[in-house]
């Protein structure tokens, strides 16, 4: 019985082991996520220089431990920044926690912005990376694909405040003197590059500004896109230098042309008047052709005027201020300025000889810190009713302005002088100018909502900053006009 019990046992045990055996071969082993994988592709992998890659047409899998694939369309993709610069660059693709990369390509010429774009490639492709030392550069300019100018030159770094910002401006020498964009043939030229300007207009509308005032030369520019050593460098005015020349400043060789700012100092060759304003010279060339009875003479005429200016006969018809200054220049200058609410100038001054010849305001240059910004903390537009003679620069007018004959002619030029609708205009036809070019500019250099220097509060949009500046201007020569009208 016992042997019967036991037989029974094991072959239930067997039958009970062949059973469950039979089972698990009928179990396929668990599957398990392992990675994710580009299976296809983009459409396209090359683009131009400072395009939005499309990643249109490529095609992700998950693969799992049995070898399966299963599409997957919650896919993410990111790139790096060097959409602003020719080469190859990753793009990585993330899902569930895995990527994978493939390589793009930026090439070939800048997107369409609609402005003309300038190529500047250094020799051996050095960096342009000081205010001292030239580099050696060719530039290619392009409009809508066509080459439109070539030129060999030389390139190094300018500005003095303005070189310190990471977008950077350039001083351009050409070879020789030639025509570029239709301007005027020189062999100097200078690219602003406008970085804390976030309408990037104040320098066009100052000097469409000075040609409806009818300054004897305005500096001529053109807007442009800069593409430095295959790098998008952003939207820049190419503009004439201030400089003595027929074409610019059209005064005698070896007439005076000279500036007061605060980096006098930092020039070959400058002086300080007896009232303590600094100046450096622009021409004769300060280094090589300033003699030194012509720098006596003006530091002398200078302090002369300084003291006349100061007396108590000052505005004496025959032997007061008027006897050194161009008058109506000053008056231009004066009004110039504060139209434009310019609360950091340059104040170039121009004399023709050692002779009779008086002392003339202009050109004008240096418009950073205009139409409602710089040095002000409060809400935008700025408040319009101030002046911008009491700002450090307006020298000289705090006197002159003490004169009832000077007022009179203020009043009398302000009255002749009709450019509201003119400035409105230009506003808006540059904003339609420049509305793909600021796009891409900014992307490039992420300013909008973040406060540059002494600029203004961020407006949060292109849009907003120009209607701002716009609103700006309509309310301060509202102001301008009631006030110019008591005098």
């Amino acid at each position: 019985m016992k042997q019967q019990k036991v037989l029974f046992y094991l072959v239930i045990s067997l039958a009970c082991f062949s059973f469950f055996t039979s089972c698990e071969k009928d179990v396929p082993a668990e599957k398990i996520f392992l990675n994710i994988e580009i299976t296809k592709l983009p459409d396209r992998t090359t683009f131009q220089l400072g395009e939005t890659p499309n990643f249109s047409g490529m095609e992700v899998s998950e693969v799992y431990t049995d070898s399966t694939k299963i599409p997957n369309v919650n896919f993410e993709t990111n790139w790096s920044a060097e959409i602003f610069k020719r080469g190859t660059t990753k793009v990585t693709v993330s899902a569930r926690g895995r990527s994978a990369t493939f390589d793009i390509t930026f090439e070939g010429d800048l997107i369409d912005t609609g402005l003309p774009v300038v190529y500047l490639d250094t020799e051996n492709q050095q960096p342009a990376d000081s205010k001292e030392n030239y580099v050696k550069a060719t530039m290619i300019i392009k409009d809508q694909g066509d080459i439109i100018s070539e030129k060999s030159l030389r390139m190094k770094g300018r500005g003095n405040a303005t070189w310190s910002y990471e977008k950077k401006p350039y001083k351009l020498k050409l070879d020789k003197k030639e025509s570029v964009m239709g301007m005027e043939e020189a062999k100097d030229w200078v690219l602003l590059a406008n970085y804390t300007d976030k309408t990037l207009m104040r320098v066009g509308i100052s000097l469409k500004l000075s040609r409806l005032m009818s300054f004897p030369w305005t500096c001529d520019d053109r807007f442009v896109e800069v593409v430095l050593n295959g790098e998008y460098m952003g939207n820049y005015q190419l503009v004439e230098p201030v400089q003595q020349g027929v074409n610019r400043v059209n005064i005698p060789d070896n007439g005076y042309l000279f500036e007061r700012d605060n980096y006098y100092q930092l020039e070959p060759n400058h002086f300080v008047t007896s009232m303590g304003f600094g100046f450096s010279f622009k021409n004769p060339d300060p280094e090589d052709d300033l003699t030194p009875e012509q720098r006596d003479y003006i530091i002398n005429y200078m302090n002369d005027f300084e003291a006349v200016l100061t007396s108590s006969t000052f505005n004496d018809p025959e032997n007061g201020y008027a006897h050194f200054i161009d008058v109506e220049s000053f008056i231009r200058w004066f009004l110039f300025h504060n139209i434009l609410a310019n609360m950091d100038t340059n104040a170039y001054m121009t004399k023709s000889d050692m002779g009779n010849s008086k002392v003339e305001m202009w050109p004008v240059w240096d418009f950073e810190w205009s139409i409602g910004i710089g040095w002000y903390e409060g809400s935008r537009p700025r408040p319009a009713n101030y002046y911008v003679q009491n700002s450090p620069g307006y020298f000289y007018y705090d006197r002159l302005l003490k004169d009832s004959g000077f007022k009179a002619k203020v009043k009398e030029m302000w009255q002749n002088t009709s450019i509201t609708n003119d400035i409105l205009k230009y506003i808006d036809d540059t904003k339609k100018l420049l509305e793909k070019s600021q796009e891409l500019n900014f992307r490039r250099w992420d300013i909008m909502n973040k406060r540059v220097s002494v600029g203004g509060i961020p407006m949060g949009s292109y849009d907003k900053e120009v209607e701002c500046d716009r609103q700006f201007f309509i309310n301060h020569m509202n102001w301008l006009n009631d006030e110019i009208t008591k005098y």
